[in-house]
């Protein structure tokens, strides 16, 4: 029996390690790889769109079975300086990008077509950012060219000069890994509270009423208010004239009198914050921009632990830990390329110096700590606001962090981007932007992108918009104007989509949205240009509609979130549902058209058998309130029906 027993023990041990063998020896099957640009590759040389490199992946054919055609796009040149034309400074100008196959790979070769005056390009596999193995064709005449790689890797990087751009790119190889399986992950959408922003600076705070419709503040902050490099050059201390103390009499009185949440986004409008010459794509360099974080957090945040010592340049008092700020925003609109802003690996060394010094690494000549964490552990960052929806470009940051921070930790709490809404028109002969509403304009298109990266990687970091909205000056030297139309106003129109953008941001998954701004630039009826008459307030004071619009949202549905949007059975008719967890709802209807459109004694189901309508209006910060009947129609088996009119102008239904 013992034999019998060890017999089988041992056939067993023979099979298992055949099977293995025979695993291990599995026979690759070389396929084209289709790569799809916005989902597998990280951009982080450029905020250009480097998509043509891909985007005929099945309509080349199979370059490697000599069975193709030839590529129609064009490749992605780019005149760096814009001057007009690509000239050899432009040519000179290196990208990369990476393609991540989700799991390793066998990369046998890779394709790529060149155009009339041929190219070249390198092809680098193994660990991101040290990468082991280089392979480079080039070609002086069209056609495709082969790459031989074979490698075994996840992630193949791209690279070349812009002069010598390739039309199509195609990869060549087998999966031999399996990809991670992807946690099912849940998270609460914001509360309108928390979303409802507004855009200003020290001149708005000052006068905390301009900003008191909507519920946190973003306040547009310099750092060279503060900071003068000089100082470093000549060897004394960057925070010796530094003083702060005005910011905390208005940062209290928004918090005490409003219940505003002020975030200081401390901007930098030229270059890049540090020294001449440092690099650029070197946390370090960033070093006294990292000091400016952790100053603010240190002063304004909520570290129990801190010590006057820690407070470099004291200015008028010892003041530190005073409880007034949550957040703070690492710049605003960096986007831009050599000497202009930083691309997004750049922006994420300087993100994550001034997150936490690059993982507690980088020191201050000036015995300053670094990094907002650091000032105060509790305090959150958000990334720069990014000018434009650039999805790919903030997956390229978190990318870097990946690979070139110590704990593998993203360095920010949220994803910041800008985005307007305009349309350019044709008419006469002429060619001109306007303004148009948020659904025409398709405002959230490329944030659910976001959202959806978000969901996915970073369910616990939020998505902020803090920039968006519409001016008031009705000329067509006005890009982003609101045009008066049917019985509405410039003024109402702006009110009115602002209040529907903030609806649909809510639907993404958005948490905070910032309208920009406070107060007009100018006179409403003669300043010409885009952003200068978006305000809630005129130049002189007056509060526009729009400032009545936001109130309302937040005086009514602050502790509501975005719960669904219901099929209304009318084109012409949006319903989104929004919830506060306590039995409450809150039905949001409107015409989603810029047109005069309007629909009469709609019928809208709700939960509740109790109904109250909140219109919108002039002069009023709550809206205007009335009960509503409610009646059971035939069939329903819950809560009730109200009659409602519907036009371009939201209106709200609160049902308990």
């Amino acid at each position: 029996m013992k034999k019998l027993t060890r017999a089988f023990l041992l056939l067993s041990l023979i099979l298992i390690f055949s099977l293995l063998l025979s695993s291990c020896g599995k026979e690759l099957v070389i396929e084209k790889i289709p790569v799809d640009y916005e989902s597998m590759t990280y951009v982080g040389s450029s905020y250009k769109d480097f998509s043509a490199l891909f985007d005929e992946q099945e309509a080349v054919g199979d370059p490697r079975a000599d069975s193709f055609s030839i590529p129609t796009t064009t490749p992605p040149f780019y005149d760096g300086d814009g001057n007009g034309n690509i000239d050899d400074s432009d040519k000179e100008k290196i990208y990369d990008l990476t393609v991540d196959l989700s799991c390793e790979h066998y990369i046998e070769c890779v394709y790529v077509f060149f155009g009339a005056d041929g190219g070249a390009v390198t092809i680098e596999t193994g660990t991101p950012f040290a990468y082991e193995n280089t392979d480079t064709a080039s070609a002086e005449l069209p056609g495709w060219v082969r790459i031989d790689v074979d490698a075994y890797t996840q992630h193949v990087n791209v690279k070349y000069n812009n002069g010598s751009a390739p039309y199509e790119i195609v990869l060549y190889g087998d999966q031999t890994g399996e990809p991670e399986p992807t946690p099912e992950k849940t998270r609460q959408n914001a509360t309108m509270g928390y979303l409802l922003g507004i855009n200003g600076n020290r001149i708005d705070a000052a006068s905390p009423r301009r900003l008191s419709c909507a519920s946190y503040f973003r306040d547009y902050i310099n750092w060279g208010w503060f900071y003068d490099p000089t100082y470093y050059e000549t060897g004394g201390s960057c925070f010796s004239t530094m003083d702060t103390s005005r910011y905390f009499s208005y940062y209290s009185a928004l918090k005490t009198q409003y219940n505003i949440d002020p975030v200081p986004c401390l901007m930098f409008t030229h270059g890049a914050p540090m020294l001449d010459g440092a690099d650029k794509n070197l946390p370090e360099s960033y070093f006294m921009y990292g000091e400016l974080a952790y100053q603010f957090a240190l002063r304004y945040g909520n570290n129990t632990s801190a010590t006057a010592d820690m407070v470099v340049g004291l200015g008028s008092g010892r003041r530190y830990s005073q409880g007034l700020i949550n957040w703070i925003e690492m710049g605003n609109e960096p986007n831009g390329e050599d000497n202009k802003g930083v691309v997004p690996y750049q922006l994420a060394a300087l993100t994550s110096c001034a997150y936490d010094g690059h993982c507690c690494t980088i020191t201050a000549p000036s015995g300053s700590g670094v990094g907002a964490k650091n000032g105060d552990p509790n305090i959150k960052v958000a990334m720069a606001g990014l000018a434009g929806v650039h999805t790919v470009a903030i997956k390229a940051m978190t990318f870097w962090m990946e690979y070139n921070r110590a704990d593998g930790e993203l360095a920010m709490d949220a994803f910041n981007v800008h985005t307007y809404c305009k349309k350019l028109l044709s008419y006469n002969g002429y060619s001109i932007y306007v303004g148009v509403c948020p659904e025409l304009g398709e405002i959230t298109k490329e944030i659910e992108k976001l959202a959806a990266f978000r969901d996915e990687k970073y369910p616990n970091t939020e998505i902020w918009l803090t920039e968006f909205g519409w001016d008031t000056n009705e000329s067509y030297e006005t890009e982003n104007a609101c045009h008066a139309y049917g019985e509405y106003s410039a003024r109402e129109l702006q009110a009115m989509w602002l209040v529907r953008a903030y609806f649909m941001f809510a639907s993404v998954g958005v948490d905070r949205a910032a309208m920009f701004m406070a107060r007009d630039d100018g006179d409403e009826a003669t300043h010409v240009g885009k952003y200068g008459t978006s305000g809630v307030i005129t130049h002189d004071g007056i509060l526009k509609d729009s400032f009545y619009y936001i109130s309302t949202l937040n005086k009514t549905m602050g502790d509501m979130y975005f719960a669904e949007i219901i099929d209304s059975g009318n084109e012409d008719v949006w319903i989104y549902r929004f919830e506060n967890g306590e039995g409450k709802s809150c039905y949001a209807l409107w015409c989603p058209t810029m047109d005069s459109v309007s629909v009469e004694d709609y019928a809208l189901h709700i939960d509740g058998s109790d109904a109250t309508l909140v219109e919108f209006a002039y002069g009023e910060e709550s809206g205007i309130s009335s009960q509503l009947n409610v009646g059971i129609a035939q069939g329903q088996t819950s809560g009730g029906t109200v009659t409602v009119n519907v036009s371009e102008r939201p209106i709200l239904v609160f049902s308990e």
